[in-house]
């Protein structure tokens, strides 16, 4: 069996399609716990299907990724330039920020961290 892992991102029903594919990848990774300053595996929260692929994080670098509501963990390489761009790029992870109408509108909506009083974080400064 062949994984359609890199589909065409240029309309806005593939930038959908990816950015809801990265909000159920972050539902899940918000899901994991780990103790202390030990490091976590989550899953990778790019928009390919078919991509498993776990990344090691600390609790501390997984909360300043969420810190962001249009921000999403990956395996390095993995950005979907047509959508995101890398933010930050480390050893064993990168960070990319969804840029795409389409996509933001999706990760802000669907952005597991509020404040108290229910509203969103403020986007990132660009």
């Amino acid at each position: 069996m062949q994984f359609d892992i890199i589909r065409p991102t240029t309309d806005e029903v593939g930038q959908r399609r990816v950015a809801l594919n990265q909000a159920t990848l972050r539902r899940l990774n918000e899901a994991m716990r780990g103790g202390g300053d030990e490091l976590v595996s989550f899953r990778c929260e790019c928009g390919r299907f078919g991509c498993n692929q776990l990344i090691r994080l600390s609790p501390s670098e997984y909360a300043a990724v969420r810190a962001h509501p249009r921000r999403f963990v990956v395996v390095p390489g993995h950005e979907v330039v047509e959508i995101e761009s890398a933010v930050e790029r480390h050893n064993r992870y990168a960070v990319v920020e969804a840029h795409a109408a389409a996509v933001v509108g999706i990760a802000e909506q669907t952005s597991p961290r509020r404040d108290r009083g229910g509203q969103r974080p403020a986007p990132a400064a660009e």
